[in-house]
């Protein structure tokens, strides 16, 4: 068994990235840059005078700019190992969510013979609570859908809930946003309500497991710009500012975690690392602060004041109970 292939290697992945954008034309400075985007620190000394001497003969110049001779899109076929993963999530009760009966028995056929990179029952959750959804009823399948439906048309929907105190309710919201609690394992759903007696929309937030039924409603449907103005008003002002280093793969770890909160991620080159501002509601200060706690030393609170002390004295405490 071969442990290395050329095709799964950076160069190959430079060059096809330069074949697909040059359909419109490169110029060289556009190459070059993309070659220090994705190659590696040397790899404009290897690369960059094969591509533009036309050794490989990849390109046909006209005037200043290079174009791709191929005619169709470079696939690359699925290592082993990319292979084993997918088997793995399949898995998953919550992929079931996102992908009808028909595309999960082709994959499942496709992938029969290709043994899963590791199993659910590998991993033990201490920190997960137990109560999640039930993610193979097919009823909160169908709301989940209905919900996810509704949110990219901007259709208003007609729920059915019952409260934790039993009450049941129904009424018309406005979805917004669906959120997945890793450390609940549920899923909610940010919306908002018509409060007659204050003449204006209310946000919500509803468990989806706590859905009774779920209907698309007619009524307004541009409404898009209205609900994200609602939901930033009690965004705080000033964001988290998170210092994430390269390693123990934090970065990717750091999106999947904050992934229900808005953010912007920039990457600083002279200093190789990652600044993050994370924009949250007051609500899930303390949510925010547990999860920023869990990664220990590859990331680093910067800012605001009142949270990086509140950071320190989480830590101080910890080290008091050890001691």
């Amino acid at each position: 068994m071969e442990l290395f292939s050329e095709i799964y290697g950076c160069y190959f992945t430079v060059v096809s990235r330069i074949l697909e954008k040059a359909r419109d034309g490169l110029t060289k400075v556009q190459i070059e840059q993309l070659v220090k985007d994705h190659g590696f620190y040397d790899s404009t000394f290897h690369l960059l005078p094969a591509l533009i001497s036309n050794e490989w003969n990849f390109f046909t110049q006209k005037e200043n700019k290079y174009f791709s001779r191929l005619s169709e899109e470079i696939k690359r076929p699925l290592s082993g190992t990319e292979k084993s993963w997918l088997k793995a999530l399949l898995a998953d009760p919550r992929l079931k969510l996102f992908l009808d009966e028909e595309a999960l028995t082709a994959l499942t056929e496709t992938l029969s013979d290709t043994p899963p990179l590791f199993l659910y029952d590998d991993f033990h959750f201490f920190d997960r609570h137990l109560d999640g959804d039930d993610y193979e009823d097919s009823a909160y399948i169908e709301r989940f859908r209905t919900i996810i439906n509704a949110i990219k048309n901007n259709y208003p929907l007609i729920i059915a809930y019952d409260s934790p105190k039993g009450k049941r309710t129904k009424r018309r919201y406005h979805p917004y946003k669906l959120c997945y609690s890793e450390r609940d394992n549920k899923f909610r759903l940010q919306c908002a309500a018509f409060h007659s007696g204050r003449n204006r929309l209310e946000r919500i937030t509803l468990n989806l497991a706590r859905m009774v039924s779920v209907e698309f409603s007619e009524g307004e449907l541009e409404i898009r710009e209205k609900l994200t103005a609602l939901f930033r008003e009690t965004l705080c002002t000033e964001p988290v500012v998170l210092e994430i280093s390269k390693e123990r793969n934090a970065l990717e770890r750091c999106m999947l975690q904050f992934a229900s909160f808005e953010r912007q991620t920039e990457y600083d080159k002279e200093r190789d690392i990652y600044t993050c501002r994370i924009w949250f509601d007051s609500d899930d200060e303390t949510e925010l602060l547990i999860r920023i706690l869990s990664f220990g030393p590859v990331v680093k609170v910067l800012e605001p004041k009142g949270f990086l002390n509140q950071i320190k004295a989480r830590i101080e405490r910890q080290i008091a109970l050890v001691s």
